[in-house]
């Protein structure tokens, strides 16, 4: 397979293909990776409405149930995916991740982070050869590590021995800097442990680049940039939504994200921004942030703040550099570097998409608020292939052993394991 290309999941088409079940599948991006891993992806689950519109507009033929994870059983599920409980290969999903993220309140008593404990019990219910959870990179050290032996002990509890690793999703060919947080378990009978890509693309290893930290560009060699990923949609204006191409792709990533794409463009819709962020960002060359704005233009909180912070807000993006971690809140120029590279708006929704790796035929439905959550919420389909591409090796071979070396900051305490296996 084209190692850019994602292709609607009617067209993937095999003998013997492993099964998964996706939870808190959002606007599928993992969905869409597991299908172009060779999955058969047998049931969805989310309680978002719009989800489930955009769920129904690109995977009409994979169950999905819109629902509160807590109401769902796994008698439910297997009925529906016509399994005995212990057949399932993978069970896979993304908890919400407000309560941990380092941008929210990282509040321990956050409700949604008890659905990890829901996600595990259905793990339970199913008994799936193998069970992965996504996650931020900030749940590692909320409460002094807490939730991590917790998150460990969960999946003991249920029977599994588990690992994980933070994964870049630029080194997998995503055009952004976003690192997420992989827990990989395996049913004790299946005598495996980890299930980490290799990554294929820069020079780095797992776990060599981490946030937070200054990164060269020697070291992003070989990324995606913001241009192979954006550079051929067409202009539009604050408030406006394009709809046709009006130019050629020129780059390996434009063209894969284009292949199976209708002629109308969707969802290529940017912000109407007010006089004074036009004001600032007017300003704003390539590479500039808020620190090259006069005092006068700068909101008000921003005019006491020290020239070494907050260094990402109005940032206009560079052709040649790799955007950063997209949010829901990319709409908002003071929010992070979502700046076009030469046009006077934030980035387009589409243009999230496509640093996201959803390609151009995928169509997100809802008003645009509810566009921009799905975007910004979602896992990068070519992470999320990735990372199956390697479980479903492992599920094919008979070897337990790590295949690659994986460096982490973060590791499941030894005990817990070690009592899982007991």
């Amino acid at each position: 397979m084209h190692k850019y290309l994602l292709r609607l999941p009617p067209e993937i088409q095999g003998p013997n293909r492993a099964t998964a079940v996706d939870l808190f599948s959002g606007a599928g991006g993992i969905t869409l990776g597991l299908a172009n891993a060779g999955f058969e992806v047998v049931f969805c689950a989310d309680q978002d409405e719009t989800c489930a519109l955009t769920h129904q507009r690109n995977f009409p033929t994979i169950p999905f149930d819109c629902a509160d994870v807590e109401r769902l059983t796994g008698a439910q599920i297997l009925k529906v995916v016509g399994m005995k409980r212990g057949e399932l290969d993978l069970l896979i999903g993304g908890p919400p991740c407000q309560g941990f993220s380092i941008i929210g309140q990282r509040q321990i008593w956050d409700p949604r982070n008890g659905l990890f404990r829901e996600f595990l019990r259905l793990a339970t219910e199913l008994n799936p050869k193998c069970v992965v959870i996504e996650n931020v990179t900030g749940l590692a050290t909320l409460n002094k590590g807490t939730v991590l032996r917790d998150i460990g002990r969960a999946f003991a509890q249920a029977g599994y021995t588990v690992d994980c690793a933070e994964l870049l999703a630029a080194q997998y060919g995503v055009p952004q800097m976003r690192w997420r947080m992989f827990f990989i378990g395996w049913r004790l009978d299946q005598g495996k442990r980890g299930g980490f890509p290799l990554p294929t693309h820069g020079r780095a290893g797992i776990g060599d680049l981490v946030p937070n930290r200054s990164i060269t560009a020697d070291e992003c060699k070989g990324f995606v940039t913001i241009g192979d990923a954006i550079g051929d949609l067409p202009p539009i204006k604050g408030g406006e939504e394009g709809a046709v191409y009006v130019g050629a792709p020129t780059t390996d990533y434009q063209r894969a994200m284009r292949a199976g794409a209708r002629k109308a463009l969707a969802n290529h819709y940017a912000a109407r921004l007010s006089k004074q962020n036009m004001a600032r960002i007017e300003r704003l060359k390539p590479g500039d942030d808020w620190r090259a704005l006069p005092h006068h233009l700068l909101p008000g909180g921003m005019q006491r703040a020290l020239r070494k912070d907050h260094t990402r807000r109005y940032r206009r993006m560079q052709w040649d550099g790799i955007a950063r971690s997209i949010i829901t809140r990319f709409r908002d120029p003071k929010s992070g570097e979502y700046i076009h590279p030469e046009q006077h708006r934030t980035i387009s929704i589409r243009e999230a998409a496509r640093i996201q790796s959803f390609p151009d035929w995928f169509v997100l439905e809802g008003n645009y608020t509810q566009q921009y959550d799905q975007v910004g919420n979602a896992v990068p389909p070519l992470l999320a292939r990735a990372v199956a591409e390697e479980i479903g090796k492992m599920l094919r071979s008979r070897e337990g052993l790590l295949p690659y070396p994986v460096k982490s900051r973060y590791r499941i305490p030894a005990e817990i394991t070690l009592a899982a296996a007991e």
